[in-house]
């Protein structure tokens, strides 16, 4: 058995030689953290010191401009693949209708001036794609024709020359490459089966080849305005009888009015006029575009396809069509609030939801995109 004394003095040798490394590791630690100090002192004088001889200690610097959420690089970044390229845009633009020139000559010249400029310039809207109607609209003073005799030798264009080429004579100062879509709501009264401008009715199997002329004399009077029409639509909403200036058209008839009457009229007169066709809404776009450029033969007498927002946006259908009509024209001819399933009182609603439209009809191949009225008198229609 180990003795008591033997145990007691390994306890204390135990003991001295803790006490011993514990010395030594704090006195190493201090020395360490020491050594540490005097390093970053001899390094903050060193910094002061030499700051001072290049003048550069405690001077007022430039200010910095910090970097805010809306001009941080990051958030701007727009990365573009140039080796892919969509379909080609014509444009953006609006309608001169009779309202919107009769409005804009109610202000004076300086306003007037600054609402064309804004439209425009460049550095405003820079619009280049613009409706006009022939013949009266919904949005005329009063309902009007060209013609009122079947051999058309009174045709004339009086009426748009006194609010409507003024207008846009005024426009191509300032954009002088306006590309113009015209489109009819109505033939002459006389020409339909209805006897009437309004409330729909269609056009007398007779009369196609007048209206085609009537339409041939349109483009020429424009012309001499120095107006080239570029586009035309075979007729605005031609499945709906409204209660203004309408006309019906099955896909049959359209198809047969273009291919047998307005192509070849046109080719006759030297015309470089294309057409559109449908110029209607999207829900029956595709339905119909099909009927009638493929199943009634105008695949090689149309150039595109017109259509408005009204009953919604149904960009599928948009898709569709530039998949099974890659070299046809896409272009939006109508939009507003005042007639949608979406009208709002709520002006920032009725912004989001053009954009909506734009954003949607861009990325489903569209080549244009035309507003309804340009101006308009705030409480209504405009009357003289």
């Amino acid at each position: 058995m180990r003795s008591k004394r033997r145990d007691t003095i390994e306890k204390y040798l135990f003991f001295f030689v803790f006490l011993v490394y514990n010395f030594i590791y704090k006195v190493l630690l201090y020395y360490i953290i020491l050594i540490v100090i005097i390093l970053e002192v001899v390094m903050i004088l060193t910094k002061i010191e030499t700051n001072i001889k290049r003048k550069l200690f405690l001077h007022k610097t430039e200010k910095i401009a910090f970097p805010t959420s809306s001009n941080i690089i990051e958030f701007d970044v727009i990365s573009v693949d140039q080796k892919q390229s969509f379909q080609t845009l014509l444009g953006f633009g609006g309608a001169f209708t009779e309202s919107t020139g009769y409005s804009l000559s109610t202000v004076d010249e300086k306003i007037y001036n600054n609402i064309i400029d804004d439209y425009f310039l460049k550095d405003g809207l820079n619009y280049s794609l613009c409706r006009l109607p022939i013949g009266s609209c919904d949005f005329s003073l009063n309902s009007y024709s060209y013609s009122y005799k079947d051999n058309l030798s009174d045709f004339n264009i009086k009426r748009d020359q006194k609010y409507i080429i003024p207008t846009i004579k005024s426009a191509q100062e300032r954009n002088k490459n306006i590309k113009f879509v015209s489109s009819p709501w109505s033939p002459p009264a006389f020409m339909k089966d209805n006897n009437d401008l309004n409330n729909g009715g269609r056009l007398l199997k007779k009369y196609k080849k007048t209206w085609a002329k009537y339409l041939v004399k349109y483009v020429q009077n424009y012309m001499l305005e120095n107006i080239n029409i570029d586009y035309m639509t075979i007729q605005n909403e031609p499945n709906a009888s409204q209660s203004w200036e309408s006309c019906r058209y099955t896909a049959e008839e359209e198809s047969d009015l273009l291919r047998n009457y307005l192509f070849p009229i046109f080719k006759e007169n030297n015309l470089k006029t294309k057409f559109l066709i449908w110029d209607h809404n999207k829900d029956n776009i595709l339905e119909r575009s099909i009927n009638c450029l493929v199943q009634n033969g105008a695949l090689n007498y149309a150039s595109g396809i017109a259509f408005h927002w009204y009953t919604g946006s149904h960009f599928q259908n948009l898709s569709q069509l530039n998949k099974l009509f890659p070299n046809k024209l896409l272009i939006h001819t109508e939009g507003c609030t005042g007639y949608s399933n979406f009208n709002s009182s709520d002006e920032l609603f009725n912004a989001e939801m053009y954009a909506s439209e734009i954003i949607g009809d861009l990325n489903n191949g569209v080549n244009g995109f035309i507003d309804w009225n340009m101006v308009l008198e705030y409480n209504g229609r405009a009357k003289p």
